[in-house]
């Protein structure tokens, strides 16, 4: 005979049962069950979990093998490699291989070069000098002639093929006989043009128009054709002409080039929604087979008791 909670006990047979102290002995007031589980029941449970676990993994899978993933249909032109689209007068040409591509085609640009005061440049098959007038805004500038001194004094018998530079820091042209003269004196008067805004000029073969001047420079512009490259990406928009298409690949040698940019966008977040699910099935399918396999080893633990 014993205590349990703070009722004096005994034991009949294997169960515990409480004995008042008002009653005769051995007479069973309130019988205590004793819970218990031999591994037999471990494992019929677990198999049972397991075979749970199973079920749902392979449904997870079974949908998965079955779905579609949804495509991008839309309406548009299809082109392969060497492919040309004539769009508003440009022609765009597009080369696509192996997954990647890229559109070329030819536009036009404006350029712009500047030339610095007292900057020397070509023009007219020789050398001119660029000359702004002094002003805080100045409104013009001049191109005047540079002349190639050396060359003029050796074709000259009647000089020495140097010139001198005295001591009032001017340049002096010497004669065969010992006379000097002013270089400046000397050469002929150079050729001069002037310019403003908005005037043309020709430099390096190109006619180019006077866009701006300052103190410091003078800035022309000019318009010029270069060939450009876009990149193809999938779901890349892009401007040809005057009008956006979006760029989705066919397959790996064929691009579609479309304007229906919602059309894309709508495809796109279902083909998303649709990846989101598969990812959760395949959660499902990790989730199912690890606790099935944690089940199986717990099913196998010793016993207590």
């Amino acid at each position: 005979m014993g205590v349990y909670n703070d009722k004096p006990w005994r034991t009949v047979r294997g169960d515990v049962v409480a004995v008042s102290s008002d009653t005769p002995p051995l007479q069973l007031v309130t019988p205590i069950p004793r819970a218990f589980i031999t591994p037999r029941m471990q494992r019929r449970w677990a198999a049972i979990y397991i075979a749970f676990f199973l079920v749902m993994a392979v449904s997870a899978y079974s949908v998965m093998a079955v779905a579609e993933e949804p495509g991008i249909n839309l309406d548009g032109e299809a082109l392969s490699d060497g492919d040309t689209l004539e769009i508003d007068g440009t022609t765009y040409t597009f080369s696509v291989e192996d997954g990647e591509g890229s559109i070329a085609f030819n536009e036009t640009v404006e350029q712009t070069e500047a030339f610095a005061n007292n900057s020397v440049i070509e023009y007219r098959d020789g050398e001119y000098n660029v000359s702004i007038e002094p002003a805080e805004e100045p409104e013009q500038f001049d191109l005047v002639e540079e002349f190639d001194v050396e060359s003029i004094l050796a074709s000259d018998e009647n000089v020495e093929n140097e010139t001198v530079t005295r001591e009032d820091g001017n340049e002096y042209v010497v004669y065969q006989n010992g006379t000097t003269q002013l270089l400046d004196e000397y050469l002929p008067d150079p050729d001069r043009e002037t310019f403003g805004v908005g005037d043309t000029l020709e430099h390096d073969n190109v006619t180019k128009t006077v866009d701006a001047i300052s103190s410091d420079e003078v800035t022309v512009v000019w318009e010029e054709d270069v060939e450009s490259t876009l990149d193809i990406d999938e779901g890349k928009i892009v401007t040809l002409g005057d009008t956006e298409y979006v760029l989705t690949y066919l397959d790996d040698d064929t691009v579609l080039v479309s304007t229906d940019l919602d059309g894309y966008d709508e495809a796109q977040a279902n083909i998303d929604y649709f990846d989101e699910r598969l990812s959760g099935l395949l959660y499902v399918i990790i989730f199912s087979l690890g606790s099935g396999a944690l089940l199986a080893a717990m099913a196998f633990l010793p016993h207590r008791g």
